[in-house]
């Protein structure tokens, strides 16, 4: 594998979380940013036509509660009348406002996720050591596969091999440490080429002491659960999107008087899909610290967090802790603007 090979390994990993972002960035706008101009009939277009059909069959029971009120002479009955006026603001022109509105809540998500990778624990940013423990798993992978090759040779054949697999790691290595810096566990590997060459002769060496040396199944499990990293943070991507997309058919449920309002809870489910995606980007930060925290340690354990625990875990708090807190968010947004149209009415 040439260098431009290798650095693509390596580098790939550490900025999945902000390419995966950027990568979906036309499809939203495609789908939400340019609906209210498209010529023809939009995706979201369809869904505000429709979240428009559920306001005026809400707004019935709406009116049929404020008849009642003024009836029984209730106070502040008139301040129902704010909320479709609201809606009905929201849902103009093919819902542009409620659009605008949900690219910048996507805009703030993906600027704290930003802001988590970047933040520095001993000296180094999250996202560097999350670089470091996708580069110490392809990196042993890499040379793994190097001394692999000799596996099945036996005397001077196999010395050539050795002697061969320990030139090409050893420029991995270097390749490594000029394009993307070093870490205590770079020197763990430096000292176990260094061995390895010593105990090298012209009759081979015996491979079982070399602990790099990986099962061949080994490298194609590592691939599977990197690529369940990104899968998963497509995922995400993707259920927020959706998510964002039924926004103008919880705006246009909403006008129902009785029962909380349906746009609270699509802002709860909303919030719940971007705190999983913060949740995620935390929980593999700090094991990276870990991972590459030891000399030359088995990083492989990090591939199986990361690409298999780490996802469950953040769906788990998402759906439970930051459940929580989204809901009470959104309940006390809603009394509070209830006591403020109180208030002026």
């Amino acid at each position: 594998m040439d260098s431009a090979s290798l650095n693509n390994v390596l580098t790939a990993g550490a900025d999945a979380a902000t390419n995966v972002a950027i990568s979906w960035n036309n499809t939203w706008q495609n789908v939400l940013g340019q609906s209210f101009n498209a010529g023809g009939t939009s995706l979201y277009g369809v869904l505000c036509w429709l979240g428009s059909l559920f306001a005026v069959g809400t707004l019935i029971f709406l009116v049929v509660e404020l008849y009642r009120d003024l009836n029984e002479g209730k106070p502040n009955a008139l301040s129902v009348l704010i909320w479709p006026l609201i809606v009905a603001l929201l849902l103009a022109n093919n819902g542009q406002l409620l659009a605008e509105i949900t690219l910048g809540l996507r805009g703030i998500l993906n600027q704290i996720n930003t802001q988590v990778l970047a933040i520095t624990i001993s000296g180094v940013r999250l996202d560097e050591l999350y670089q470091q423990a996708n580069g110490n798993i392809a990196l042993q992978g890499l040379i793994s596969v190097s001394f692999g090759a000799c596996r099945s040779l036996t005397g001077e054949a196999q010395a050539q091999c050795l002697n061969q697999a320990v030139n090409q790691a050893q420029t991995l290595l270097n390749s490594y440490q000029s394009n993307l810096g070093g870490g205590n566990w770079l020197d763990g590997i430096q000292s176990f080429l260094n061995t390895i060459g010593g105990l090298i002769t012209g009759n081979g060496a015996d491979i079982s002491l070399f602990g790099m040396l990986k099962p061949l199944w080994m490298p194609i499990v590592v691939s599977v659960l990197y690529w369940m990293q990104i899968a998963y943070q497509n995922l995400l991507e993707a259920g927020l999107l959706i998510t964002a997309l039924f926004g103008p058919i919880a705006v246009g449920g909403s006008l129902l008087p009785y029962g909380p309002k349906s746009i609270f809870a699509w802002l709860t489910g909303f919030f719940s899909i971007g705190f999983a995606r913060i949740c995620f980007n935390i929980i593999v930060g700090l094991a990276a610290v870990v991972a590459t925290d030891s000399s030359g340690g088995d990083p492989y354990w990090f591939a199986l967090f990361a690409g298999l625990f780490a996802p469950i875990l953040a769906a788990g708090l998402a759906t439970g802790s930051g459940f929580i807190v989204w809901t009470s968010v959104a309940s006390s947004f809603g009394n509070s603007m209830k006591m403020f149209l109180g208030f002026i009415f």
